[in-house]
């Protein structure tokens, strides 16, 4: 049997390679793999693919770097956002290229990242089709989670998997292709195969799955419901395989790093004994709360870099409505912690939501001051409207409906055309305010 995986293009306004990796694919990969099946991957999203060697654009520190894109016109609905629209990743005719060269596959697995995104998905099942026009192609991910019923329209996908990958998804490819698939063995700690990279400068990793928090802005738990820690002898088994393969960068996708800090703690300390050289990033942010001084030193000690932290927001009231994971004083002493561990205002970037329903100009603004008297980096992530969340039910009904009909409406730039609190005017204006003291810290 024989499994073709494709990560697709991203179509979007902005798009920056911040530690992208199909981690879903790459992991169903090594499952396929130990069930005897041959498997090619077809990653859109890979900017260090030999046939991108003419594509370069810019690569950055720690392995990030900017990808390749053109410029398309902008779907009807996003005409009043003024900023090109473009699709990131390989050009077309390269994708068409390597599919040319990968065997007849039984079976076509393709991933999907935002909900709004789903346009690059929608032209690799195109074409996908246009050459195999009768293997079946199931699509999971993000966008396929989310807007289920919305993926469902376009008849060329034979299976949207909602949810995480679990044993059912895979009694699903045993029906389209009549093999038989053991995973008796915990899919939480399967390690992602790697192999299909011929240069990577970094991977991705989970410690844990799922959040015991419940932020009403957030849809986590439509992708994993409840906590887990991996088993640490496993966790450490996986980092001694990429300190052997001479990887220095690695992301950590878990959406609570922190939670129960002792974990945490106890990996990190072998980190140190074994000496590992690596450099951990954390793009979905770090749970203040659990910056203790100890945990502070270990992060320093153990490779952590350019960190990032989640606020979200500064307003007492705000941060009781949306879950309550952090408060000011939780968050001040992580920071003075992290300051005495030897990180400067630099090293921490922080995250603060703008946006949110209900938040205004001048409560953001208060957020951004009060990241600039704690001397850090201001992240700001626009509030994107997720369906099914907390936070998009404050939503006015006529837009709701309209957001949750059309997935690119839920794209956090054109929300922006819709806020009346917190518009595209509001925001350019905070982005200025940033720059300028990011730039000056």
């Amino acid at each position: 049997m024989h499994a073709l995986l494709v990560n697709p293009w991203i179509y979007d306004f902005k798009c920056h390679d911040f530690w992208i990796k199909p981690y879903g694919l790459l992991k169903i990969a090594t499952i396929l793999k130990n069930n005897g099946f041959s498997v090619d991957l077809i990653d859109c999203m890979d900017r260090f693919a030999p046939e991108m060697k003419n594509y370069k654009v810019k690569d950055e520190e720690f392995g990030k770097g900017k990808f390749y894109y053109e410029e398309l016109i902008k779907p009807e609905i996003y005409m009043k956002i003024p900023r090109k629209y473009k699709r990131y990743g390989m050009p077309v005719d390269v994708f068409k290229d390597k599919l040319n060269k990968v065997d007849k596959p039984d079976i076509i697995i393709i991933t999907s990242s935002m909900t709004y995104n789903y346009e690059g998905v929608f032209l690799a099942i195109d074409i996908l089709k246009e050459k195999f026009e009768r293997i079946k192609i199931i699509l999971g991910g993000i966008y396929a989670t989310l807007c289920t019923e919305h993926a469902k329209k376009n008849k060329k996908i034979s299976f949207v998997w909602k949810g995480p990958i679990d044993k059912t998804f895979f009694r699903l490819i045993k029906q389209c292709t009549g093999k038989e698939i053991d995973c008796n063995e915990n899919l939480n700690e399967i390690i992602p195969d790697y192999s299909f990279y011929k240069n990577i400068p970094y991977v991705v990793m989970r410690l844990t799955y799922g959040c015991p928090f419940n932020c009403t802005y957030c849809a986590i738990k439509d992708f994993y419901n409840g906590y887990y820690q991996r088993d640490r002898e496993n966790v450490l088994a996986e980092l001694k395989k990429y300190h052997e393969m001479g990887i220095t960068d690695i992301a950590f996708y878990d959406d609570a790093l922190l939670y129960k800090n002792f974990y945490i703690k106890s990996i990190l300390k072998e980190i140190i004994k074994l000496n590992f050289k690596f450099r951990f990033h954390t793009p979905n942010g770090l749970h203040a709360s659990y910056i203790d001084e100890e945990l502070a030193g270990l992060l320093k000690k153990s490779g952590f870099v350019d960190l990032r932290i989640s606020l979200e927001t500064s307003d007492y009231e705000m941060q009781k409505k949306t879950g309550g994971k952090v408060t000011n004083e939780s968050f001040k002493t992580a920071i003075e912690n992290l300051k005495k561990a030897g990180y400067t205002g630099k090293d921490i970037g922080v995250y603060i939501l703008a946006g949110l329903p209900g938040q205004t100009y001048d409560s953001v603004l208060k957020d951004v001051n009060y990241l600039m008297d704690k001397k850090v980096k201001i992240k700001l992530a626009n509030y994107s409207p997720i369906p099914g969340t907390v936070d998009f039910l404050q939503i006015k009904p006529d837009i709701r409906a309209q957001i949750a009909a059309e997935p690119l409406k839920q794209n956090e730039l054109y929300f922006l055309t819709l806020n009346n609190d917190f518009g595209w005017e509001e925001n350019e204006k905070i982005k200025i305010i940033i720059n300028e003291y990011n730039n000056k810290l």
